[in-house]
Order: structure tokens, then C-alpha cells, then sequence
């Protein structure tokens, strides 16, 4: 009886061992795939590319959607991401980091990633596509202490505002615009008519970067010029109305002739953001712009719909016009001939900036992430993501 039981406690320790040893061997392999390559594999992985390099693509199996993993929500914040599952295009997208194996893409947010992750330990087949994403620029990524010099030779593309970038990640484009207000002359006789101030502007970075500093100076002196403005945000201890919904003001901006569209940083390329986009032109507003190159705004934006800051000599002549636009309602709906017209589509404003501005590069309908993802038949390696991005602008916007 007690050799019977301890052969039955000896077989039973074996079968233990012996799970044990298996359970060992499957989370080795499991978690080598994807989060724990030893280093020489990591290494053969990870090569810094100088110049860059064509491949083919996998096919793409319409059976079965292209997968877009993003690395993490950008700031680490749920409410700053798109929802687990929602699609771009065909496409479909997903935080899981256990489905990296099945990605086309890998998306990761400057937030989401730091160069101490390099080398690069986790899974990476030659053939999916890193792309580096952020939709804010050289300022606020020196702000907020970003640096872009230990990437080289790691990512594929960029998912930016530029217009160079591999994918874009534009804030607005004038096509977008036209589409989702309303058009015709009694919508903008409307709009004139429920003007009741001046002049709004909503801002809460007052000095953190240069141009944020330089911003706040110039409305000073338009402000010590003779401008009465409304002020909402933190630099005017003046919280921003919203709706129930938490969407933007918009029918607090609709009642106002001008926003102030003031970037926080000079001339960095392809900069135009919410500002311009959705505060001032889906507002009914007409946007005061500091900040971007006139020349990338007209090649972005509906044709003479904005005031450009740079066009005056000095803020008390800005001011100056601004108030005369007050006083000349047939003078002020000119920056609303765009909506005017509702026959006005997005290749028709193209044409009718492409006449008055012949010299000028008129930017055409982007591709979205997925869109792109399909037609690809080679990628490149970003030998230095610094250099693509960062150094890609004038010394004023690289301005600490």
C-alpha cells in the first residue's frame, strides 16, 4: 500500500516537473517574439540605415483589413486617442500590443516612445512599417523636453501636419472646410448680421514657448492700439464656454467678427492648426493669423478668407483695418465669398487659387493612413528623424 502511493505521489510530481518545464518553454517563446529578444537578435533587428532603402511591401489581403497598431494612447490618456477598434478607411487599428505580429503598421506617438527603447527589444518583421506620429510641433515638442537624435535609422515614416510628411496628420484642409458648413448668400447674410463684438480670442499658453511670449506681446500692443477683445482661457483666468457636449464654443466665436488665430511658434512649416481650422472658420469667424508663412496658409485654406498679421506694418495698423472692417459690413463679407457660393467645391477653390496665385505649390486632397498603407510598394528608412523634422524649419521656429 505505501509503495502503491508513492509511486502515485512519484508519477504525479513527474507530471508536475514536466508542466512546469513546458509552461516555461511557451512563455520563453512567447515573450522573446514580443517583448524580450535577446540582444544580438535585437541588434539584427535594429540597423541604422544612411541612405534610403527600397523593399517590397507584403501584399495586402483586402480578405482581410490591414491592421494599424498604435503603441499607446499619446500622453498616455485614453480620452487623447481614438477609440479600441475604430476604423481609417478599410483599415483597422487597435492598442494591442499582443497583436503586433499580425500589424501592417505600428504607429507610435512621440509620447509613446523614448530612445531608451532602442535598441529595439521587442518583435519587428522588416516588412511592417514604423511610423513616428505628433500633430504638435518643434516647439512644443523642445517644451516638453522631446529629443529626436537617438532614432536614426528606426522609423519608416512620419505621420505629421506637414505637407512632406510620408502620411498626413493635418489639422484642417480647405476641402474639409467646404464640406461641412453651410453655403449661400442668405447663410452668410445670416452670419453678418448675428455679429455683435469685435474681436475673441481663446489661449492658454502665455509664455512657455517663444511664441507664446511673442504672441502675447503683439496683442498687447494691438490691445494699448485701440483693440477691444474678449479673452477666454487661462491666460485670462476666464474659462472657455462650452456646450453640454463638451463640443468647442462655437456659438460663442459665431458672435464675434474676428479671432485671433496666434500659433505659439514663427514660421514653423505647415503649422496651422485648430486655431485657424475650427475656432475661427467653422466658427463663422474670420481668422487673425500670427504665426504660419502666408504661403502655407494659401495653400492650404479657402482663397481670401483670412487676415495675415505679417501684411501690416505694425499692430496699430492692423488694428486700424480691423476696425475699419467693422464699420464696412459689403468690405467684411468679402472673406466670406467662399461660403457664399454654393456651388463652391474643393477642386473649384484649387482652381480659383491656382489663377490668382499661379507660382504657388496649391496643396490637393491628402491621403489618409490607410489609403496610403494600401497603394505601398516600397518604404524607406528615416536615416535621422531630427533632420527630417525638426531641423526642416527656419531658426525663428526652432527658437527656445
Amino acid at each position: 500500500m505505501i509503495r502503491k502511493a508513492f509511486v502515485t505521489a512519484f508519477i504525479y510530481s513527474v507530471l508536475v516537473i514536466l508542466a512546469v518545464v513546458l509552461w516555461s518553454v511557451y512563455r520563453t517563446q512567447t515573450t522573446t517574439l514580443y517583448e524580450h529578444a535577446s540582444s544580438k537578435q535585437a541588434q539584427a533587428i535594429y540597423q541604422p540605415a544612411p541612405i534610403p532603402v527600397k523593399h517590397t511591401s507584403k501584399k495586402i489581403d483586402l480578405q482581410k483589413p490591414p491592421l494599424i497598431l498604435y503603441w499607446g494612447y499619446p500622453w498616455h490618456d485614453k480620452r487623447s486617442g481614438a477609440p479600441e477598434g475604430q476604423k481609417i478607411g478599410i483599415c483597422d487599428t487597435t492598442y494591442d500590443r499582443n497583436r503586433i505580429i499580425e500589424a501592417d503598421a505600428i504607429a507610435f506617438h512621440y509620447t509613446t516612445i523614448r530612445a531608451e527603447d532602442l535598441p529595439w527589444k521587442y518583435y519587428r518583421n522588416p516588412k511592417q512599417l514604423f511610423v513616428w506620429w505628433s500633430a504638435e510641433g518643434p516647439a512644443i515638442l523642445r517644451h516638453d523636453g522631446i529629443k529626436l537624435g537617438g532614432y536614426d535609422g528606426f522609423f519608416n515614416w512620419t505621420w505629421t501636419y506637414r505637407r512632406d510628411a510620408d502620411v498626413a496628420r493635418n489639422y484642417g484642409y480647405r476641402g474639409h472646410v467646404i464640406n461641412s458648413v453651410a453655403k449661400g448668400k442668405k447663410v452668410v447674410d445670416e452670419l453678418v448680421a448675428a455679429k455683435t463684438d469685435l474681436a475673441v480670442w481663446i489661449v492658454s499658453g502665455c509664455d512657455y514657448t517663444h511664441g507664446a511670449r511673442m504672441r502675447m506681446k503683439y496683442v498687447k500692443e494691438m490691445q494699448e492700439a485701440g483693440l477691444n477683445f474678449t479673452g477666454y482661457g487661462k491666460c485670462f483666468e476666464r474659462p472657455v464656454p462650452r456646450t453640454k457636449d463638451f463640443t468647442y464654443p462655437h456659438d460663442t466665436i459665431k458672435n464675434y467678427k474676428f479671432y485671433l488665430s496666434f500659433e505659439n511658434a514663427l514660421h514653423c512649416t505647415d503649422y496651422i492648426t485648430e486655431k485657424f481650422w475650427d475656432n475661427a472658420l467653422r466658427s463663422g469667424a474670420v481668422p487673425v493669423v500670427w504665426g504660419p508663412k502666408k504661403e502655407d496658409i494659401l495653400r492650404v485654406a479657402p482663397l481670401d478668407s483670412f487676415i495675415f498679421v505679417e501684411d501690416f506694418k505694425s499692430p496699430k495698423d492692423l488694428v486700424e483695418h480691423l476696425l475699419y472692417l467693422d464699420k464696412n459690413d459689403a468690405e467684411y463679407r468679402k472673406f466670406f465669398s467662399w461660403r457664399e457660393d454654393e456651388s463652391m467645391t474643393d477642386e473649384k477653390m484649387i482652381k480659383l487659387t491656382k489663377t490668382k496665385y499661379p507660382n504657388l505649390d496649391v496643396q490637393m486632397s491628402l491621403k489618409n493612413f490607410c489609403d496610403k498603407l494600401l497603394e505601398i510598394n516600397h518604404t524607406k528608412i528615416i536615416s535621422s528623424l531630427k533632420k527630417e523634422f525638426w531641423d526642416a524649419n527656419p531658426s525663428e521656429c526652432l527658437m527656445p
